[in-house]
C-alpha cells in the first residue's frame, strides 16, 4: 500500500504555500500520494470538511507549518485529526520548530514529530520509515516521542543543489484559479548574521541558489496563466548579483510584464543593478534599515551606511520604484527617542509609512542570537509560564524601553499609517475624477 500524505497551511495566507508546495512536490517524485490543503483560500474553510476530506483520504501522515501566530490552532486541528483516526502520524515543521526545544513535544499531545531539517528531504524519509516498518530512530531531523520520552536524531545535511528539489509549479500543483500572485524562492539562507533573524543559524550560514534557468522555467508557467505578480521571498534577492542579473535580464529578454516585489539591502545594489530591475518589472524593493542607532546597529550585529541607503532609495524612487523600509523597535540598547528617531529617518526619504514600512516590534523567535542570549541582551519576558512551544514573541520589555514604551512608538507608526493612507486615497479619488 502507498503511504498517503496530508499536507495542511493554516491562515494567515494569500500565496500559494511555497514551502509545502516544495514538500508535496517532493513526495509525489517519491511516489507518495499526497494532498495539499490551504485553509485560508479554499471555499471550505470549517474544520469540519476538513476532517470529511482526512476521512476520505485515509492519510498516514499529516503535515502542518507553524508560526507563532497559527500554532494553536495548528494544535487544535491536530488534535481533531487524532479523533477521526488516533493512529495518523502528526508533524509539524517551519520558523516556529527549527529551534523549539524538543522538550515542547510533551506539551503537545496532538503532535507526534518535530520536522528539524529540510521538509523535502524528511518527509519522504520518514514515509519511507513508516512504509517500510522502520524506527524513527533512522530519519535524521526530527524529535519524536518514544516510550513517554523525547527523541531527536542527529541533523541531516542541507541539499547542496536546490534544482534537485522538485518544483511545485512544474509538479502541477498549483491551483492558479485560487492564486492570482507567484511566490518564488530563487534562493535558501543569508551571508550576514543580524541577531534578531533565525535565517542564518536555520541554514548553518550557508546561501544556497536556483539556477536562474530553473526559476525562469518556474515563471513561464505562471505567466502561461496570467499570473503577473510575482512575490520573490528570498531575504536578501541581491545578494549574488550575478544571480540575480541572470534572472533579471532573462525576464527582459522574454518581455515579460511582471510586477515583481524583491527584499534586500541597501549595500546589495547600485544604480545600475536598479535600472536593470526596474525593467525587468520589480516594483517594490523592501530594504532593511531597522534603526538609524549606531549603537543599536552594533548591538544586533547589523551595520548600515545611513548617506548610502538615504541615495539608494531615492535611486530606487527615481527609477519608478516603490522603495519599502524596514524597520524595527524594541531593539538591544534602543531608546523611545531612538526609535522616534528611526521613523524619522524613514518619512525624510518621501517613504510612506505604509505596508512593510508601517514598522514593527522586534518578535523573539527561536534559534535567534537575542531570544538565546535575551539576559545578556536586556531582554525581559513578561510571561514567564508560557508553553514550551512559544517563544516570547513581542511579550517583553527592554532594560531601555518598557512595554508602554514599546506601545506608544507602535501608536506614532500606526498614527502616520493612518495619515499617509488617507493622503494616497485622497490622491486615488482626484485620479479618477480627473480622469
Amino acid at each position: 500500500m502507498k503511504t498517503r500524505v496530508s499536507l495542511i497551511q493554516l491562515p494567515p495566507g494569500g500565496f500559494f504555500p511555497i514551502s509545502l508546495g516544495y514538500i508535496a512536490a517532493s513526495l509525489k517524485s517519491h511516489n507518495v500520494d499526497t494532498t495539499l490543503e490551504d485553509l485560508s483560500v479554499k471555499e471550505t474553510k470549517n474544520h469540519k470538511q476538513v476532517l470529511s476530506r482526512i476521512r476520505k483520504f485515509r492519510p498516514h501522515l499529516v503535515g502542518f507549518t507553524a508560526y507563532q501566530r497559527n500554532i494553536r490552532e495548528v494544535l487544535r486541528l491536530a488534535a481533531l485529526i487524532k479523533k477521526v483516526d488516533q493512529g495518523v502520524i502528526t508533524i509539524i515543521g517551519g520558523p516556529q520548530v527549527t529551534f523549539m526545544p524538543k522538550e515542547a513535544l510533551s506539551e503537545m499531545p496532538s503532535i507526534d514529530v518535530l520536522c528539524r531539517g529540510e521538509g523535502e528531504v524528511v518527509l519522504p524519509a520518514l514515509c519511507d520509515c513508516l512504509h517500510n516498518g522502520r524506527g524513527m530512530e533512522t530519519v535524521k531531523s526530527i524529535a519524536f516521542k518514544k516510550n513517554g520520552t523525547v527523541v531527536e536524531t542527529e541533523a541531516g545535511a542541507l541539499q547542496k543543489n536546490l534544482d534537485d528539489f522538485a518544483s511545485p509549479y512544474q509538479a502541477g500543483l498549483v491551483d492558479f484559479l485560487n492564486y492570482k500572485r507567484a511566490i518564488m524562492l530563487t534562493s535558501r539562507g543569508c551571508p550576514f548574521n543580524c541577531h534578531f533573524c533565525y535565517t542564518p543559524n536555520a541554514y548553518r550560514r550557508t546561501v544556497r541558489y536556483h539556477s536562474a534557468e530553473r526559476v525562469l522555467e518556474d515563471l513561464a508557467i505562471c505567466v502561461s496563466h496570467q499570473v503577473a505578480q510575482v512575490f520573490v521571498a528570498d531575504p536578501s534577492f541581491t545578494a549574488n548579483r550575478a544571480s540575480a542579473l541572470k534572472i533579471l535580464r532573462g525576464i527582459i529578454k522574454k518581455r515579460w510584464k511582471l510586477h515583481i516585489w524583491c527584499e534586500t539591502r541597501a549595500d546589495l545594489v547600485d544604480r545600475e543593478l536598479l535600472a536593470i530591475m526596474a525593467e525587468a518589472g520589480v516594483s517594490h524593493i523592501a530594504y532593511g534599515l531597522e534603526t538609524v542607532d549606531k549603537k543599536v546597529m552594533e548591538a544586533i550585529n547589523k551595520k548600515i551606511d545611513l548617506k548610502k541607503f538615504k541615495q539608494v532609495v531615492k535611486w530606487t524612487q527615481e527609477l519608478g520604484m516603490n522603495a519599502e523600509v524596514f524597520t524595527l523597535y524594541g531593539l538591544p540598547q534602543q531608546t523611545f527617542q531612538s526609535a522616534c528617531e528611526t521613523l524619522e529617518f524613514v518619512k525624510s526619504m518621501k517613504v510612506p509609512i505604509i505596508s512593510n514600512s508601517s514598522g514593527q516590534q522586534l518578535e523573539l523567535y527561536f534559534g535567534t542570537h537575542i531570544h538565546d542570549q535575551m539576559e545578556e541582551f536586556g531582554i525581559h519576558p513578561l510571561n514567564k509560564q508560557r508553553p514550551l512551544y512559544l517563544s516570547p514573541a513581542t511579550e517583553f520589555g527592554t532594560g531601555f524601553m518598557n512595554k508602554q514604551e514599546l506601545t506608544l512608538i507602535q501608536r506614532h507608526y500606526m498614527a502616520e499609517q493612518m495619515l499617509d493612507q488617507m493622503l494616497i486615497n485622497k490622491t486615488d479619488q482626484a485620479g479618477t475624477l480627473c480622469g
